[in-house]
């Protein structure tokens, strides 16, 4: 099976999912890379590497480098009969649509975000059919794709060992918020400081772990950020992170499908998320989490000040989160039933 992104390096929820269904041993699972590209987690998956694209770029031009690595991909597939080639990423598309071109059966790709040329999509749903699929019925909708409920989604799903992770001990009069993820512009991780602000001297902290990318964005999160807002480099999981928070926050407006979610859910902790995206789909106020206004750090704020004053995430029941998270185990025979459709 190779799960094509065409990055350079194993960075993203996209890979951390095909890690998990690797883990579970739901396939023999090789990862489609750039040319010279880099894994850091550990262990590494098998790497096959190709002519190298723009993982996340829809453009005529990239449209055009993906011929080439469509035809090292389709070197690839017909090397052995039982090999599949599964497009993820904007890049996989791309890849995809060259190989369908060509007459290649063997081929699915998924849609992980929401882009702007929602015409493309619509054309690439058009043109694939049956064997392109969506992270989740909220992406469906955006790109005004038809169906109902789950069917033609292939979500993300999280190991064993998130749903066994001890919950945090509480600690009176505090509300600990984490969160987990990229420090770029499209998360919207500066509605946190901003919703702290407002709060005033409320007790209310925030610790984020991830990557600066964007270095510029990164010293605008500090400058509005307070004593209560800490700033961690990544970490190679969320495990730590979720051991000692009460609620994760996922602030951007359309996220797509958050892995860092789908752990906190696994290990019973609630979700404070923004009303767009994949969130729609996944948090039940009152039951896993809550939603908040997407972009609006007043409505982050006011949803914060009742959950700390309430202490409501120690009325929710563990039990009922950890059920609504997606199990890579099932999520593999979502899988599983997409490939078995290509014979």
């Amino acid at each position: 099976m190779l799960h094509y992104v065409g990055y350079d390096d194993d960075a993203g929820g996209i890979v951390s999912v095909v890690r998990a269904l690797a883990e579970e041993a739901q396939f023999h699972s090789v990862l489609g890379l750039n040319r010279e590209a880099r894994q850091s987690r550990t262990p590494a998956l098998p790497q096959a590497e190709f002519a190298p694209l723009a993982g996340e770029k829809i453009s005529p031009l990239n449209l055009w480098r993906a011929r080439r690595a469509a035809r090292e991909v389709q070197a690839w597939l017909r090397a052995e009969p039982g090999r599949i080639f599964h497009g993820h990423s904007r890049a996989g598309l791309l890849v995809a649509l060259w190989l369908h071109a060509w007459g290649e059966r063997r081929v699915v790709a998924s849609v992980h975000c929401y882009g702007r040329h929602r015409w493309f999509y619509r054309w690439a749903a058009q043109r694939l059919g049956a064997r392109l699929w969506w992270l989740s019925p909220a992406m469906r909708r955006y790109y005004g794709v038809s169906g109902e409920g789950w069917g033609q989604c292939l979500p993300g799903g999280v190991t064993r060992r998130w749903f066994d992770l001890a919950p945090a001990a509480p600690v009176p009069g505090v509300l600990r918020l984490g969160g987990a993820g990229a420090r770029v512009r499209w998360k919207r991780w500066e509605l946190v400081p901003e919703a702290l602000r407002e709060l005033g001297d409320r007790a209310v902290v925030f610790e984020h772990i991830g990557a600066e990318p964007d270095g510029g964005y990164a010293g605008e999160l500090r400058a509005l950020s307070g004593p209560v807002v800490h700033w961690r480099p990544a970490e190679t999981d969320t495990a730590r992170l979720l051991r000692s928070i009460d609620v994760l926050v996922c602030a951007s407006d359309q996220e797509p499908f958050s892995m860092a979610v789908q752990e906190a859910l696994a290990a019973g902790v609630p979700v404070l998320a923004a009303a767009g995206g994949g969130s729609l789909d996944l948090i039940r106020p009152g039951v896993n989490g809550w939603l908040f206004e997407s972009g609006n750090a007043s409505a982050l704020a006011a949803r914060l000040r009742d959950i700390a004053e309430t202490r409501a995430w120690e009325r929710l029941d563990r039990a009922a989160i950890r059920a609504s998270a997606w199990r890579a185990e099932e999520v593999g025979v979502r899988w599983k039933t997409a490939y078995a459709a290509l014979a």
